[in-house]
């Protein structure tokens, strides 16, 4: 593979994916990076651009909508030839006893959460068949593995993509391709602050910070040997 390595990283305008965009930045990464909000974009490239790396095609993009994935994915290969990691970390949470959940809440947050992975992996995957060498890294939760009252939705979608990276990790296992979960517990980022703002507030010092979770995605990357294909990594807060 080329020296310099290509990541995408979905959710990239805050919290987890603003932080794991600027280490790789650090790391001398291409970049593409998205959001559903432009200014957060914009707020990312600047701080990158600091660092003197200008290589980073930034673009708003609803990761469940397939024509804006694909666009983007399109986009990205025609400037930098490749994607070598992809990092599936765009999400939202609704905090909704499940009876109260409207439909379109529940679809949205499945939209969000899981099939955006999904239509990322589906456009990206063949092209690192093609150079027989990929990373993927889907952001799950501790809510992937427990259910918790009052995010049926969020917990559906995070056990979904523990299932949905094991089934694709079989099927890239002999494409030198890993996909891989990663499980962070409480993370100290907008959208835990927005479950609770209380809870928040007198429990975020408990709380992982994004930058760390951002560590161990990146440590992901690079120890193929300690984190093989298929392996779903807990990272409790």
């Amino acid at each position: 593979m080329s020296s310099i390595y290509t990541a995408l990283v979905t959710g990239s305008g805050r919290g987890i994916g603003r932080e794991t965009a600027i280490l790789l930045s650090k790391k001398g990464f291409n970049l593409i990076i998205c959001s559903r909000s432009q200014n957060e974009i914009d707020s990312v490239v600047n701080e990158i651009k600091s660092f003197g790396n200008d290589r980073i095609l930034a673009r708003e993009c609803d990761v469940s909508v397939s024509p804006q994935v694909n666009k983007l994915v399109s986009e990205a290969l025609d400037i930098y030839g490749r994607i070598d990691v992809l990092i599936n970390n765009a999400g939202i949470s609704y905090v909704k006893k499940l009876i109260d959940t409207t439909e379109e809440e529940w679809d949205g947050t499945l939209d969000a959460n899981l099939k955006g992975s999904f239509l990322f992996c589906k456009a990206i995957v063949p092209h690192m068949i093609q150079h027989n060498y990929g990373v993927i890294i889907n952001v799950s939760s501790g809510a992937g593995k427990v259910g918790f009252e009052d995010i049926s939705a969020y917990c559906a979608s995070k056990f979904g993509m523990i299932g949905l990276t094991e089934s694709l990790a079989r099927e890239v296992d002999n494409y030198n391709i890993r996909a891989m979960t990663i499980c962070p517990g409480q993370v100290a980022t907008k959208m835990q602050k927005d479950i609770g703002a209380q809870y928040y507030e007198l429990n975020k010092h408990k709380m992982l910070h994004p930058r760390t979770v951002a560590e161990k995605i990146v440590d992901m990357i690079f120890s193929d040997k300690e984190y093989s294909n298929g392996v779903t990594v807990d990272l409790p807060s």
